[in-house]
């Protein structure tokens, strides 16, 4: 009786990043998100890439590489924020949720940054599954002002 064959891994995609050039990403990093996001429906594969400092993250559509996004951990920049909804599942014991905010950065040179604490984008891990939700909580609006240099120093 011969060993089962072994399946060789999958090769990395390359993602044409127009922020980071040329990406390497194995397909086990793509973060699928079944829906889009709002005003990016037909967008559907993400890679999530950290960046400096901690709590904070680009989100690189794996199929534009023009379209990228800017996310922070809203936990981190809004302390009482909650989130609330029947749309974010509850971890169990082997998973993790990621609850992220989108950035806007100014239009003009020292205008403020803002987050979107009304339609954060919940990633659930290991499943790399996402979906964008919107919170009906009436304090939380598209547009919450971030200072994102405080955090860089």
């Amino acid at each position: 009786m011969s060993a089962p064959a072994q399946m060789a891994p999958a090769a990395p995609l390359l993602v044409a990043s127009r922020l980071f050039g040329p990406l390497s990403v194995p397909p086990e990093d793509i973060i699928v998100m079944p829906k889009g996001m709002l005003g990016f429906a037909g967008e559907r594969r993400f890679v999530l890439l950290p960046a400096a400092p901690e709590g904070i993250f680009w989100l690189q559509s794996v199929d534009d590489g023009a379209l990228i996004f800017l996310l922070v951990d809203p936990f981190k920049f809004f302390p009482d924020y909650v989130v609330e909804s029947a749309e974010i599942p509850e971890p169990g014991p082997d998973e993790r949720v990621a609850v992220l905010s989108i950035v806007t950065l100014p239009h003009q040179r020292g205008g403020a940054c803002t987050a979107n604490l009304q339609g954060p984008v919940v990633i659930q891990f290991p499943e790399r599954q996402a979906r964008q939700v919107i919170l009906t909580d009436q304090h939380y609006q598209t547009r919450h002002e971030l200072d994102l240099r405080a955090s860089l120093k």
